[in-house]
């Protein structure tokens, strides 16, 4: 396996840590829009104090994923006898995996807020 197999799976990552933030920032603004009327969205501002918390999570783990895929990059370059890459690899996208199942749950609880705050 070469050395740069982990660098090109970086512009996925890239995307997908493009989505988050694009997602986190409207959730943002979401937020400051409910807040005028804190009484009111009390408990719709929580569920999504919540979900920013997950978009804040699943980022983290998108950005410690591109680390262990850059880290596995340059040690197979350093080391290229070495079996190190594919632990790497493997950690890294299960890494990502687990951000990708975060991003599921925000997106099927999203739904949910977004009915409850309908009804109000």
């Amino acid at each position: 396996m070469e050395w740069y197999l982990p660098i090109t799976i970086l512009p996925a990552v890239a995307l997908l840590i493009l989505s988050t933030s694009n997602q986190m920032i409207n959730l943002n603004e979401e937020l400051v829009n409910l807040e005028k009327e804190k009484e009111r969205y009390n408990e719709i501002i929580h569920l999504k104090l919540n979900q920013l918390k997950r978009l804040s999570i699943a980022i983290a783990m998108q950005y410690v994923s591109v680390l262990i895929f850059l880290a596995a990059g340059i040690v197979k370059a350093t080391f290229p006898e070495a079996n190190l890459m594919q632990t790497f690899l493997l950690i890294g996208v299960m890494i990502l995996g687990l951000s990708i199942v975060l991003l599921c749950i925000y997106a099927v609880k999203g739904v949910y807020i977004r009915q409850k705050h309908l009804r109000i």
